[in-house]
């Protein structure tokens, strides 16, 4: 197993995401990739003290289930280890931060925010849940997209599955309820953008796009329409990473012609590929996302 990695100076984004997606499925684990990311938005990022902290907290909640436990009862231990105060957690439980539902502050959908405050947000929370599942072995969890929202889906061995809402204790929730608080099409639901189990693979796309996120924050956008490229690539159904790749290729335009030029007939010759590329990169981002039924959400 590889060993963690703490990040300490402008990591290089476009070669280090390449680098976690090139893994073998077999070898792509959900806690190290996501530190790998959290790494590149925040290079002072300890993975080797959070995977520390993940570790004691799988490991105290495999422990009250008692070993041998059965899949389902691994579940209700892990949402007792994680949203009841108690020794385990240090008497602090975690919860939703109602002051950021999105995770739209910086760095709050970092794994060392969440670990530190104990206040996640429905991308924090299910990633989370997500590792711990996975360290506790418990099979058949999966992450599920939905409009600006991430949840949990358990399939237990007989294909019967059971969705958990992470930003609510975790409990069960039915799909008609994403259904009517999160509008969507049913087409997007059709074309597996929405309410579907990601694989692996796909769902590490999900824990990438934060990487993205950061970028365009920053004006790094040619390498945020590349790594946005490269989940598109492993994950062909990832809508938001189609919107983050088109976002990029807008933010190049404007600034390097829209707010230079006042007319398109005034971009140097020499200019027009370049300028011409980056229009059919921008619509064609979009119109592959809105083919999957993807629309924009309030």
């Amino acid at each position: 197993m590889a060993p963690c990695v703490a990040f300490s100076a402008s990591p290089n984004a476009v070669a280090i995401v390449k680098a976690v997606f090139a893994r073998p499925d077999e070898r792509l684990d959900y806690a190290r990739a996501k530190l790998a990311f959290d790494g590149l938005v925040a290079p002072a990022t300890n993975a080797t003290a959070i995977m520390a902290q993940l570790d004691a907290l799988a490991k105290a909640a495999t422990e009250m289930a008692g070993r041998g436990a059965p899949d389902l009862k691994k579940l209700a231990f892990l949402r007792h280890a994680i949203y009841d105060a108690g020794p385990w957690n240090g008497g602090r439980a975690f919860s939703y931060d109602l002051t950021d539902p999105l995770g739209q502050k910086p760095g709050n959908q970092l794994l060392a925010t969440y670990l530190t405050t104990r206040r996640g947000n429905c991308v924090s929370m299910p990633t989370l849940f997500l590792i711990l599942a996975e360290k506790m072995r418990i099979k058949g969890i999966a992450l599920v997209d939905a409009p600006l929202h991430l949840f949990i889906r358990y399939t237990d061995e007989a294909g019967k599955p059971l969705n958990l809402e992470t930003t609510s204790g975790a409990t069960p929730t039915r799909d008609v309820w994403y259904r009517e608080k999160l509008p969507m099409s049913d087409r997007a639901v059709a074309s597996g953008l929405y309410m579907r189990r990601l694989t692996r693979r796909e769902a590490i796309g999900d824990l990438a796009l934060g990487v993205v996120e950061d970028l365009i924050s920053r004006g790094r956008f040619e390498e945020a329409a590349e790594v946005a490229e490269e989940i598109v690539k492993n994950a062909p159904r990832n809508g938001h990473a189609m919107v983050k790749s088109g976002t990029a290729y807008a933010s190049l335009l404007q600034r390097d012609f829209i707010g230079k030029y006042a007319s398109p007939n005034l971009v140097p010759v020499e200019l027009r590929p370049r300028y011409l590329r980056l229009i059919e990169k921008n619509k064609a981002a979009f119109q592959s996302a809105e083919a999957l039924g993807w629309e924009p959400v309030e």
